[in-house]
């Protein structure tokens, strides 16, 4: 029996996510396996449950990806109780006990109550202002008011604690510009002393045997065609294939109008969508893959997204199919800029 399903989503959730529970990835680096991190998300609004966190789950995910031990996700609201956060987590919990990360999301702008910056460097022993300028020249690719976050980051005994904005456009950015960073800091905190050496001159490593259940994954210009994936992944040993469809709307949060998207991609985007295709693979080893993201100017109506899963039972392909929309929402560093029928036009998820 072939079972498909079809979704819509537009300009409010195309990035939005789940959290799926711990996954392990062995590729990344010893210095993070089982570590532990912490992320804090501070917002007034999303503490009051007037907003919703829409960065707290996309942080866990990466996190958890990575090789580190997550704990839930805080939310706290702006203020003094970004300071007490902080100091709970390093200075009174034992030191055996503290995280290896702290992640903030939120308080990095000019509002009166953004407080975050000067409550992360009171508890700082030493700084890292190299890490905060790769995120302002890696955000600039994108949009000028990257600049304006004034997050900081650096070190507290063995604790590296970095702010990010309160978006998830910034969420992304930072991911992308700490990914490759968090095995090398977490060794010099443990002061593992040769990590990284020659890493000018060394072979790169050779890449992840790919999977054969995997069978398409990439960002493509092209239209997008359910149907074409659904058939691709079809087999006779598979009965349930499910599909789904990414497609444009004509609203965003209430506000009506929406006539099209213009979808942008970091140069990676190609490999962490095969990345996370693969990923599902090893989770769901019984399922066949296709998933695509398309880039460029879209209409409402348009898909932006296929993804389709085979499998031989029904249960398995539709938890496959999830996890793995979800995760390429959260992860594939895909940007979008929305026009409006009055000529104006907004980058979703760009904003501090």
């Amino acid at each position: 029996m072939e079972q498909t399903v079809t979704d819509t989503h537009g300009p409010s959730d195309e990035h939005g996510v789940k959290d799926h529970g711990p996954h392990r990835d062995e590729s990344h680096g010893a210095n993070l396996l089982g570590r532990r991190a912490v992320v804090v998300i501070v917002s007034s609004s999303a503490a009051r449950g007037t907003a919703q966190d829409l960065c707290g789950p996309i942080l866990h995910e990466w996190l958890t990806g990575m090789g580190l031990a997550v704990d839930p996700v805080r939310v706290i609201p702006d203020g003094p109780e970004v300071e007490q956060t902080l100091r709970e987590l390093t200075e009174q919990t034992p030191q055996a006990e503290r995280p290896r990360f702290i992640v903030t999301s939120g308080g990095t702008g000019l509002n009166s109550d953004d407080v975050t910056p000067e409550a992360t460097a009171r508890i700082l022993e030493r700084e890292s202002p190299g890490v905060m300028h790769g995120l302002w020249a890696y955000g600039l690719q994108k949009t000028a008011t990257a600049v304006m976050s004034r997050g900081v980051a650096g070190q507290v005994g063995m604790t590296f604690v970095v702010n990010l904005p309160g978006s998830k456009g910034g969420v992304k950015d930072g991911m992308a510009v700490l990914e490759p960073l968090l095995d090398h800091i977490s060794a010099q905190l443990e002061d593992v002393h040769g990590h990284g050496e020659e890493r000018g001159t060394a072979a790169e490593p050779a890449p992840a045997a790919s999977s054969s259940r995997v069978l398409h994954a990439q960002v493509t210009n092209e239209p997008l065609d359910p149907a074409r994936a659904q058939a691709a992944v079809s087999a006779a040993d598979c009965g349930a294939v499910v599909g789904f469809s990414g497609v444009i709307r004509d609203h965003d949060d209430g506000r009506s109008g929406v006539t099209g998207l213009e979808y942008s991609a970091h140069p990676d985007a190609d490999t962490v969508i095969r990345q996370v295709a693969e990923e599902i693979a090893v989770e769901f080893p019984q399922v066949r893959i296709w998933a695509e993201h398309r880039i460029g100017s879209l209409a409402v109506g348009d898909s932006a997204l296929e993804a389709a899963v085979a499998s031989a039972h029904r249960k398995e392909a539709f938890a496959a199919c999830d996890a793995l929309v979800d995760r390429i929402k959260a992860r594939v560093p895909i940007w979008k800029r929305q026009t409006y029928t009055d000529g104006t036009h907004s980058w979703v998820g760009l904003d501090g």
